[in-house]
């Protein structure tokens, strides 16, 4: 019996694995999407997008932790003002950048830790978050940008200040961090209001907060660095 139970553990990972991975090509069309609207347009699908954020913090089975729940959302309405802000600033390659990196940090992350597991990342905040899959993440990243650098970027040129930055190696190492940071700061937001994900919008993947948290956090600190340089 023992010997089932182990089997079909390791059966729902697999489903759950190639759920997320399969379900991950669902948000291909919608950023193709983005990238080709107007500024406007763009600007009103994000903060309407940030009404659904809203609604997963704020509508929970937990009615307790006001404060908290303020300052998730305060702290998301910065992270969508800046996203559109570096879409501005940046121009489309920016917005290209930001997706690609966060995006593969979370793949890489997602992936690395489930296949060679290891030693826990933050066990306190999130168990399922490995060594592994951090090294992961910013292997992953790393490899993508260079791909962006070396084929997109080459034969598209960035604008000043991007190419500033995306000639900066470890200015791009802080955009990963800051995407790893943004998954692991939503992860203890959950713990301490006790839900596993913030809702069921997307097969295997959550909510809408599940998917932009490490977009979030690394838009800020993007966003931060347009104004340094």
């Amino acid at each position: 019996m023992e010997s089932n139970m182990i089997h079909e553990k390791i059966g729902g990972e697999k489903r759950e694995f190639l759920l997320r991975i399969s379900s991950s090509f669902l948000f291909i069309p919608i950023a193709i999407l983005l990238f080709y609207v107007s500024s406007r347009v763009f600007a009103f699908i994000c903060w309407g997008t940030y009404s659904i954020i809203v609604y997963e913090i704020f509508f929970q089975k937990n009615k307790k932790k006001v404060p908290l729940k303020i300052l998730a959302a305060s702290i998301c309405a910065l992270g969508i003002y800046s996203f559109v802000f570096c879409r501005e600033c940046y121009g489309l390659y920016g917005y290209v950048f930001l997706i690609c990196i966060t995006c593969s940090t979370d793949i890489g992350a997602y992936s690395f830790g489930k296949i060679f597991r290891g030693p826990k990342l933050c066990p306190q905040i999130s168990p399922q978050k490995t060594w592994a899959g951090f090294w992961g993440g910013i292997f992953l990243a790393n490899v993508v940008f260079l791909c962006l650098k070396k084929v997109f970027f080459s034969f598209s040129p960035a604008g000043f200040y991007l190419q500033e930055l995306i000639d900066n190696w470890g200015v791009v190492q802080i955009i990963i961090l800051a995407s790893i940071g943004g998954d692991l700061i939503e992860s203890s937001f959950k713990r301490k209001i006790g839900v596993k994900d913030m809702s069921e919008w997307f097969p295997g993947h959550g909510g809408v907060l599940d998917r932009l948290d490490s977009l979030i956090l690394a838009s800020i600190v993007f966003a931060a660095m347009y104004l340094i340089i």
